[in-house]
């Protein structure tokens, strides 16, 4: 095993990561970054539309309030008011700093940044590069940090441990693939900005390294979870061809969805809007023809996106471009989609300093919780990296200077044991991929776009059997180097874990608000102010309980 220290050790590179690892380097301070892909070039950030903001480009009448508003409402309530008000005030200031950096934003012929429409937005406010900002914010932010050299990268790193001792953080464990060795990191402060929960459903727009980690290891450790019960579904992902499963469709509001028997179905749930209803009864429609057996071939029902001419394609040249790559076009043919994970508001529970209720844990984007609330509006999720990045560095930093390093060594050590001893085990016949297929389908089709109690019941006791199954799986190979069976294991143990507190945290709210939709529960709860679910772990078992919303500007009766 490798000991090491740093004063800041971040953990994901995403806009989120590569932020708070910026403002930590800028203190002066020791900063590592341990990314398990490749820094900036992993994870959900690269495939992010734009971040949405009130700014000096935006429309004379909207304002940071009405940002503030549309993101509460669009939330169900269930975002803690802090939060939002933290992200309206500063993204204008972010992103004038982006720009600073070196990203160029799509211009109008005056010269202002332009920016478009968006759904749950009262106003224009998601700003655009050709729809790639994602990717091109996280080039600019990684050769901001490389002008620092007191910022250290560490790549295909997976981080499976944080360390606590006396109640605060002492450091973090992880192995690293790339030159086959277990790593311990002793520091004061960890910032996690690990992603969502995508790779946790058989159809998901997240890239393969969106597996739930940096939840898990916070939770082990002794954070809170925050409404692991909202989980958002983009209702058109491809399910075909195997290449592009996932991959999210815009095209889908001009387009007309059939079922196999060629029923135009929207007409039986929507007859007035049809494809143009909201996304979340788009993707309960496509549900409830799959799940009643009226599904194509490969899962999913047929958009028919053909003939609309070159007018409505402009807007969507990026996918149509994707998609032609792996040789079919939609302009040309219809195609099978389903409803496809996309977006996760559960998470860390944070505070407006990004701050866990762990000392020395900080958390920012998608893998903390209480901004988003029940549902994400379009461009707020990049808004969210970039100012709570930018938080979560600058609070880990002054923990950081005003905490005394504890030693964690023997943690360490246990962590690696226990690693190795995966390494030793005899021979099964089930593998970490297939318990991975099948904890995706047991959370497809009892925790998908809709539930209810029953589903809830067998989701935890199947989980339950699965994670029994853990100490039997077979991992292939003796060394640590690019063990990919093992990296496998180590994520599958952490997605179960995660998925244990999502199905839990449905169990508890018994209602239909934001992103979860209880058929046995379907309206809003009215006879209380809006609860957020609150996850913790007692011994080896998720324990949910609930507590109010933050409202500090909306009062609770405007939101039941």
């Amino acid at each position: 095993m490798k000991f090491t220290e740093t004063d800041v050790l971040v953990i994901g590179s995403g806009a989120a990561g590569f932020y708070a690892a910026i403002r930590a380097a800028e203190s002066g301070l020791r900063v590592t970054l341990w990314e398990k892909g490749l820094a900036g070039r992993s994870g959900g950030t690269v495939s992010g539309a734009g971040p949405s903001a009130y700014g000096s480009w935006s429309d004379p009448q909207d304002s940071t309030d009405s940002h503030f508003r549309d993101t509460v409402e669009g939330g169900s309530y269930l975002s803690d008011q802090p939060l939002v008000r933290v992200l309206v005030e500063e993204t204008q200031h972010r992103i004038k700093e982006l720009e600073d950096w070196g990203i160029r934003f799509d211009k109008n012929s005056d010269g202002s940044n332009s920016v478009y429409l968006a759904g749950g937005h009262s106003y224009p406010r998601v700003m655009e590069i050709s729809d790639r900002v994602g990717l091109q914010m996280c080039k600019v932010l990684r050769t901001k940090l490389h002008t620092f050299k007191n910022a250290t990268f560490g790549e295909d790193m997976l981080a499976t441990r944080i360390m606590v001792e006396d109640g605060k953080i002492c450091g973090a464990v992880g192995v690293d693939f790339r030159n086959g060795e277990t790593v311990s990191m002793n520091t004061p402060s960890v910032v996690l900005a690990t992603g969502g929960v995508g790779q946790l459903y058989p159809v998901t727009s997240n890239p393969i390294q969106v597996t739930g980690d940096g939840m898990a290891i916070a939770y082990e450790a002794g954070a809170n979870l925050l409404n692991m019960e909202q989980v958002q579904f983009f209702p058109c992902g491809l399910v075909h061809p195997p290449s592009l499963q996932g991959f999210i469709l815009g095209i889908q509001e001009c387009a007309r969805l059939f079922n196999k028997d060629e029923e135009r179905f929207m007409e039986k749930y929507e007859p007035e809007k049809l494809e143009l209803t909201t996304r979340d009864r788009l993707a309960r429609g496509i549900h409830a023809e799959i799940t009643a057996g009226r599904g194509t071939e490969h899962g999913g029902v047929w958009l028919d996106a053909m003939n609309l001419g070159d007018d409505t394609y402009k807007s969507f040249m990026h996918e149509i471009e994707v998609t032609a790559e792996r040789g079919f076009d939609y302009r040309q043919q219809r195609v099978e989609i389903a409803p496809s994970a996309h977006f996760f508001m559960g998470g860390i529970e944070i505070d407006t300093d990004a701050g866990s209720s762990v000392p020395g844990l900080f958390a920012a984007g998608e893998c903390s919780s209480g901004l988003q609330g029940g549902n994400r509006l379009s461009g707020n999720a990049l808004s969210e990296l970039l100012v709570f990045g930018s938080r979560a560095g600058d609070a880990a930093v002054k923990h950081a200077k005003e905490t005394t390093l504890a030693s964690c060594e023997e943690q360490g050590k246990a962590e690696e044991t226990r690693i190795l001893e995966i390494l030793d085990r005899p021979e099964s016949d089930l593998t970490p991929n297939e318990g991975k297929n099948r904890l995706r389908k047991i959370m497809g089709d009892y925790m998908g776009v809709t539930r209810d109690g029953g589903d809830l019941k067998k989701a935890t006791k199947e989980l339950k059997k699965l994670k029994g199954l853990l100490p039997s799986i077979y991992v292939q190979g003796t060394a640590l180097q690019f063990n990919q069976s093992l990296q496998a294991y180590l994520e599958l143990e952490k997605m179960v874990t995660i998925s244990q507190t999502m199905v839990e945290s449905a169990i508890v709210r018994k209602e239909s608000r934001g992103a979860h939709f209880r058929e046995d529960y379907p309206e809003w709860d009215t006879s209380t102010a809006p609860q957020c679910t609150l996850t913790s772990l007692e011994g080896k078992d998720p324990v949910v309980t609930t507590r109010p919303v933050k409202m500090t500007e909306i009062p609770p009766e405007q939101a039941v």
